[in-house]
């Protein structure tokens, strides 16, 4: 970057200015020096030329020097016109245009600096992604503010220069914190407050703020209303699942405890959510079977779902029904384990009940069609026996004989219907001689009795 873009990055309204000005006291301390040298009296003359050299080297720094070297050179050649090339004058001479050479170089190397300096903070001020303002201390009027400060708040930077920084709060008791902050520590540092904008509406702002020379400060706010809405929504998550009617837990990907609402608590029997964080959640499972069958169908399918046994603060056993989750981010990549519970042990245990019931039935209906055979064997005796001794008597005995069986008989039919519901009772209750067998024993496999 030259000298001359950095002047008019810095300030471009004064180039015709200042151009004037050089040129008009060059030409002013030149007369000068010459009325001097032509009087003979020329001690004071030739410190005039400071005054165009200095101000070229200041405002065109990258040709100050050059522009000393020319000064230099007119002012030697007046030297030698009028003493005739007197060696005495003309060292003198010398001397003073290279202290006004070496002032040039002094002032350039300065200007440069500085003016890559504040091309370097405008370059920060304009492109900053944080909002940036300028505020006079005394009436709060807006000296100056960024791009980005104005399309935060909806405005144009030349429509915010003519508004009140005072009248940008929404929140009186905030604003006077931190002019009273400001006020007594000279800066302000990360506080939360609301800005109006343009349309109304509502802009949550961090602003920081620091005291300046010229009765200014300067403030950066940064749009935070994303993050209260953010924060907004998930301070409602959590009460929705700290008060949640069903037990969750939070897992890290080892499977360590995050995080335990008050239900889970409540269902294991536990008075401390302490008692929790950072356990290994095996512990909590009375099969270690079922737990590595989660942990390593987990990341390949991504949730479980089933029945599960877990293990109460008094150690004793408890059925829930467990949906877990592998929780991931926007590209995919998991970031936590979430898991629900669901207490199912009074199901469980009026499953058990039902099923002892149902296999009674079982029992009865066998019981009743081997009592059925028992009574018809006697009876075909009783009737045998009867037909040796005709008579009366025997008739009668043989009448009720033939009653008997009529009974035992409609006691079949009801037999037979009765087979239709083991059948039933079989298929869906899984009762019977294979059903009992495969009901009791393979789940002691994995849960023990509730």
């Amino acid at each position: 970057m030259t000298g001359s873009n950095i002047f008019v990055e810095r300030d471009e309204s004064f180039v015709n200015l200042w151009l004037f000005i050089v040129i008009n006291t060059t030409i002013l301390a030149l007369l000068i020096n010459i009325l001097s040298l032509n009087y003979g009296s020329n001690d004071v003359a030739p410190y005039l030329l400071y005054i165009p050299v200095v101000i070229a080297s200041y405002w065109y720094s990258s040709r100050g020097p050059i522009f000393a070297v020319i000064i230099s050179l007119a002012y030697m050649g007046l030297v030698y016109y009028f003493t005739h090339g007197a060696l005495g004058e003309l060292v003198a001479s010398s001397i003073k245009c290279y202290i006004l050479i070496g002032v040039s170089v002094v002032v350039s190397s300065l200007a440069t600096h500085m003016r890559k300096n504040e091309v370097k903070y405008r370059g920060i001020f304009n492109h900053s992604e944080a909002g940036i303002g300028l505020v006079n201390s005394s009436d709060l009027s807006i000296a100056e503010v960024n791009k980005r400060f104005a399309d935060m708040l909806g405005y144009t930077t030349e429509e915010l220069t003519h508004i009140s920084f005072a009248d940008l709060w929404l929140e009186p008791p905030v604003k006077d914190t931190f002019f009273n902050q400001l006020n007594l520590h000279e800066n302000v540092e990360n506080l939360e407050t609301r800005f109006k904008t343009q349309t109304g509406k509502d802009c949550w702002v961090l602003i920081s703020a620091g005291k300046l020379p010229d009765k200014q400060f300067v403030c950066t706010i940064i749009d935070i209303t994303d993050r209260k809405k953010a924060e907004a929504a998930l301070l409602i998550k959590d009460h929705a699942i700290s008060s949640s009617i069903n037990a969750i837990v939070i897992l890290d990907l080892d499977f360590n405890i995050q995080y335990v609402n008050r239900s889970l608590m409540k269902m294991l029997e536990y008075d401390l959510e302490l008692e929790f964080l950072g356990k290994p959640t095996s512990q909590f499972f009375a099969s270690r079977q079922i737990f590595d069958e989660i942990r390593e169908m987990l990341p390949k399918k991504g949730s479980w779902f089933g029945e599960v046994v877990l293990v109460k603060y008094s150690k004793s056993p408890i059925f829930v029904l467990i949906w877990i989750n592998m929780v991931k981010d926007e590209t995919g990549k998991p970031i936590c384990i979430m898991a629900s519970f669901i207490d199912i042990t009074v199901r469980k245990q009026m499953e058990l009940v039902k099923r002892e019931a149902l296999e009674q039935i079982e029992q009865n209906i066998e019981q009743f069609a081997i009592l059925g055979d028992h009574i018809r064997n006697p009876l075909a005796v009783i009737m045998g026996l009867s037909s040796l001794a005709p008579g009366e008597i025997t008739d009668k005995i043989i009448l009720q004989a033939r009653e008997i069986d009529r009974i035992i008989t409609q006691l079949d039919m009801g037999w037979i219907e009765s087979e239709k519901v083991r059948d039933f009772i079989k298929r869906y209750y899984l009762v019977g001689t294979e059903a009992r067998v495969n009901s009791k024993e393979e789940p002691k496999k994995k849960y023990p009795s509730p």
